[in-house]
This record gives structure tokens, C-alpha cells and sequence, in this order.
């Protein structure tokens, strides 16, 4: 089934701003975004006042999130830690309103061109088994099946797909 439309008028993806959420005033509005999302979004996605300090402190984290200035809205976010070449995708959230809409595809590519651009060469992240919608996204976007964690998520309980994605070396050099 369906999730039905929201009310809320459709921004074209052409509008929309990716932007960084490590600077400026940005930890402060997603500190707002959190207290937004239904409570079982914010325990699954680890969203809480300690994301917004690891937002603030930019030290490892790099977080960045899809805007648009038509509603004034943070529409979701993205983000994980980067050291060096490699990268660790711990959070991709988008607002349940504007979910099936394109904006999770537009902010992932946007963060992964990012990435790339930054020299990161290996993206790693974890999906549920039954996430199918995401599992989909990912394979879109270049990430492949690097192995399983059994058991990994509890609530209900279910394995853990680890994905990974390779920028070839040739792709890095041509930078």
C-alpha cells in the first residue's frame, strides 16, 4: 500500500539546496528538525541531543542535509564519519511527509558526490534485510553487498546488510 500524498505542495528537485549541516546555524535548526520527528524515527535513527553535539563539534562527522527554501524546511539529512579514504554512512533521514518523492535519492547522490570529491574512496553502510526500498536506493547508487550481521537489529529482530561503495582508483586519480 501506498503512503498517501502529503498536503503539503510537492518543491521540485531543481529548488532544493543541499547543505552543511557542520557550520554555521545548521546544528541549532536540526536540533528543531529532531524535536519534529515522531519519537520511533529519532530512537531508529539515533537522533538526539548527542548527534547535535557531534553536528556542532564537526570533527569527524560530516553531515549534510536537503533544503528548501520555498517552505523554509529542512526536508532531511544525511551523514557519518569520514577518516581519510574511508567513510562510514550512519544516518539518512528524510521527513515522512516528503518521503517518495526523490529527495533521499538527490541527497545521498549529492553527499556521495561529495565524498568522492573529497577523496574518499570506500562508503560503507548498514540496512536492514527488509529495507527494501533502501536496499534498492543503495544498489542504484553503485553500493554492493560487502556481508551480513546476524541478528544486528532488534525490534524486531533481523539481520544487517553491510553495503559498501568503491570510487575505482582511476576516477580519484583523474582529480
Amino acid at each position: 500500500m501506498q503512503e498517501p500524498l502529503s498536503e503539503n505542495p510537492v518543491p521540485s528537485l531543481s529548488g532544493l539546496r543541499s547543505v552543511d549541516l557542520t557550520t554555521g546555524l545548521w546544528p541549532e535548526v536540526v536540533g528543531k528538525f529532531i524535536e519534529t520527528m515522531p519519537l520511533e524515527d529519532r530512537q531508529a535513527f539515533g537522533a538526539g541531543p548527542s548527534l547535535v553535539m557531534e553536528l556542532a563539534s564537526g570533527r569527524l562527522g560530516r553531515f549534510e542535509g536537503l533544503y528548501d527554501p520555498g517552505r523554509a524546511a529542512l526536508l532531511g539529512m544525511v551523514g557519518g564519519w569520514v577518516l581519510d579514504y574511508e567513510a562510514e554512512i550512519h544516518l539518512l533521514y528524510i521527513r515522512s511527509c516528503d518521503r517518495r518523492r526523490g529527495f533521499g535519492r538527490k541527497l545521498l547522490s549529492s553527499f556521495l558526490e561529495n565524498l568522492d570529491a573529497s577523496g574518499v574512496r570506500f562508503s560503507y553502510l548498514e540496512v536492514r534485510e527488509s529495507n527494501r526500498i533502501a536496499r534498492f536506493l543503495y544498489y542504484s547508487l553503485g553500493f554492493k553487498l560487502q556481508g551480513v550481521r546476524k541478528n544486528y537489529y532488534q525490534n524486531p529482530t533481523e539481520d544487517g546488510l553491510v553495503m559498501v561503495r568503491e570510487v575505482p582508483s582511476a576516477d580519484i586519480e583523474t582529480r
